[in-house]
């Protein structure tokens, strides 16, 4: 397998949108994370509170860094990056995957604490065993 660049968004994805303040955790995201650190794909934090709020930014790497779950990820974009619309082939023929809930067609369930969408991780757990990413 390739090692790939995944780049992930917090609020929406790894947790619900409560910005400023850490929302619901997202069930199964840090399942997936791991299964994506332990087959060797690196890791960038991809956030718009790199570019909001140097707090917020360090209690969402807190937050992921103390989960007891998943390897520390010391990696992440000092801008947010916009991510591509979701088309994993296209993702893996480029070794670069953005999970991210404001990434167009992405599989998306409702957040339970919270207005709005965020990441199905199942489907997305489901969709990168059937490609193989790991």
């Amino acid at each position: 397998n390739k090692i790939m660049i995944i780049y992930l968004d917090f609020d929406g994805t790894v947790v619900e949108h409560q910005y400023p303040i850490i929302g619901k955790h997202n069930p199964g995201s840090f399942e997936v994370i791991k299964k994506l650190q332990t087959a060797g794909h690196e890791i960038v934090l991809n956030t718009y509170r790199i570019e909001i709020d140097q707090d917020s930014f360090e209690e969402a790497m807190n937050y992921l860094n103390n989960s007891k779950i998943i390897a520390p990820i010391t990696k992440y974009t000092t801008t947010k990056i916009h991510p591509f619309d979701w088309d994993l082939t296209a993702f893996i023929n480029s070794q670069e995957i953005y999970i991210d809930d404001i990434c167009k067609n992405i599989p998306l369930i409702d957040a339970e604490a919270s207005i709005g969408k965020m990441v199905d991780w199942k489907e997305i757990d489901r969709l990168f065993k059937e490609l193989s990413v790991y």
